[in-house]
């Protein structure tokens, strides 16, 4: 019997192996191309394998169904990532702009900015508005303002809070109906609507989110927290309440805590609930969550709680409980403001989105915490989240409860955290202050006047090709004192780090955005001392692109600030 002659895997044409290897994850074809010179040709020669690499060095994912093929080539892609990567390390932090928050919004407001919109909510004067800041020529942009009236559904509603997302075309308002008024059976209520126009979403399920009962129900605290947020397919309400009770003898401080989250593309009712009571020694808010991917929860609190949420109509199934080292009395989450996950159609079918946008199995979490110890300063915790994605592989498999030891050194930094320094987070990038040189950021400051310079710093792996020279390469391990336990931690994940040339002083640093290739810094207006208004210094932009001209926009901000 005559045996036909195999094909090897080489003899095929080099065109075959770059389409064969396109299958791979970006490792795996380092891992091929690093073996085999023939493969190593075929990868140097290749910009669709090179692009697929770059992408997952930086960590990031191709945004779907974005029409770009037909006027942005696989190179042109290819460089404009790179560019983009090395630009961060190189950031003029000298050049930037001002928008002035409209006069309504400048005191007691909820601000938050998405998709390069800045978003507002007055809840005193049950208002809210919407506007793009520096929009550039080519994006598509929502601008709007909410009365009392188009805010309410019922006049005997209250707006509480209101949430909006520019990505899905979507506003979410909730409202409380004062019932039976004033026995107190306040209902509380979610409304879907479209941002650019009027009545229910296209997509919504329905007009109204309902609730599930609850014990904040019929009985709301003005100090109660109650708020919306959104990602993607979930709109999750959160409600907690902190009080004090007594111990025997000993007061000591009890937030209780309740979060409802529902498909809103799919059903306008949802048994998706979690709630738990926590008891510590600070008067602060001690929980907080984040959505990892489509089917993941994160409840950061005394520990860190992961929970499948990829059926709404149950409650969260317990995945894996991370234990902290040290034990929280406070969190302040810092989550990402350009990494809304499920991704939205609305604007992509604009084709304004980007062409990339970061893995949420490969970013970051950040969290600022207090501690029970006698250290006067919270911790920065920055967390990797690929830590959540390997329940059932390696040290993992079968464990619910997973030490400190077992995940956290290799996957997390922690640094000391000084009052006045602000944190920012954007994919695997974290803007971070610390005390200029003759500080640190343990030292007291009584005068509360210490200069401030900005660290950025890049844990993504290509971060130490990318930076070309520029910035600083950390692998060592670093540890800090940890008063309660009479302990060290030691933490390791590598990152590079850039330390910006400018000084700021504590005036200037009243927060940090990030939102996609620009940065904001809020402020109080300290060249105006009869004004309590805010603005935001815009950092000139990372990408290679070309902005709105001076004279458009200080046309734009002058409409913006002096029309109201």
């Amino acid at each position: 019997m005559l045996l036909r002659p195999r094909a090897e895997f080489l003899s095929l044409a080099e065109e075959l192996h770059s389409y064969i290897l396109s299958f791979l994850a970006c490792k795996d074809i380092l891992r091929c191309t690093s073996v085999c010179k023939a493969l190593r040709q075929t990868y140097m020669s290749s910009s669709e394998l090179q692009y697929i690499t770059e992408l997952g060095g930086q960590q990031l994912l191709p945004v779907p169904d974005m029409n770009v093929d037909n006027n942005t080539s696989i190179f042109k892609r290819l460089q404009l990532l790179r560019d983009r990567a090395h630009a961060w390390f190189k950031l003029d932090i000298h050049s930037s702009e001002t928008v002035f928050i409209p006069g309504p919004f400048r005191r007691d407001a909820h601000i938050f900015l998405i998709h390069g919109h800045l978003c507002l909510f007055n809840e005193n004067l049950q208002s809210a508005k919407i506007f793009p800041v520096l929009p550039k020529s080519s994006q598509q942009t929502i601008e709007r303002d909410w009365s009392t009236e188009s805010l309410r559904s019922y006049p005997n509603a209250d707006c509480i809070d209101v949430f909006m997302d520019p990505g899905e075309n979507l506003i979410a308002i909730a409202y409380v109906i004062l019932l039976n008024w004033p026995e107190g059976n306040d209902r509380i209520y979610i409304d879907l609507g479209v941002l650019d126009g009027d009545g229910a979403h296209p997509q919504a399920a329905g007009r109204t989110l309902y609730l599930s009962e609850t014990e904040f129900e019929g009985n709301i605290l003005a100090s109660d927290t109650l708020q919306l947020d959104i990602c993607g397919r979930h709109v999750a309400f959160r409600s907690s309440r902190c009080s004090v009770v007594y111990d025997g003898l000993d007061e000591v401080n009890q937030e209780m805590w309740w979060l409802q989250i529902w498909d809103w593309k799919h059903s306008t009712t949802s048994n998706c609930v979690i709630s738990d009571t926590i008891t510590h020694s600070r008067v602060h808010e001690s929980f907080d969550f984040c959505f990892l991917g489509e089917d993941k929860l994160l409840i950061v609190g005394n520990d860190l709680k992961l929970y499948s949420i990829e059926n709404l109509s149950q409650a969260p199934q317990l995945l894996a409980c991370f234990l902290l080292p040290v034990s929280v009395t406070s969190i302040m989450f810092l989550l990402p403001m350009d990494d809304n996950i499920a991704h939205s159609s609305y604007l992509q079918m604009q084709a304004q989105r980007t062409m990339w946008t970061s893995d949420p199995k490969n970013r970051l979490l950040c969290f600022v915490t207090h501690i029970q110890s006698a250290a006067p300063n919270p911790f920065t915790f920055i967390i990797s989240t690929r830590i959540f994605f390997d329940l059932r592989v390696g040290v993992f498999e079968g464990m619910a409860t997973i030490p400190w030891e077992c995940w956290g050194p290799l996957n997390t930094r922690i640094f000391p955290h000084d009052p006045q320094c602000r944190v920012g987070l954007s994919g695997n990038r974290v803007l971070h202050t610390f005390p200029a040189t003759g500080a640190t950021a343990g030292d007291e400051d009584p005068l509360g006047d210490t200069n401030h310079k900005l660290h950025m710093m890049d844990f993504s792996p290509l971060a130490f090709e990318r930076r070309k020279g520029l910035g600083k390469v950390v692998t060592e391990p670093s540890t800090i004192d940890v008063f309660e336990s009479a302990e060290n931690l030691t933490t390791s994940l590598p990152y590079v780090v850039v330390v910006f040339d400018r000084t700021f002083g504590v005036e200037e640093l009243t927060d940090i955005w990030v939102d996609q290739d620009r940065i904001y810094l809020p402020k109080p207006n300290i060249e105006d001392p009869d004004s309590d208004s805010r603005f935001w210094k815009v950092l000139t932009s990372i990408r290679n692109e070309k902005q709105v001209a001076a004279d458009d926009y200080k046309e734009l901000v002058s409409t913006k600030v002096f029309v109201v």
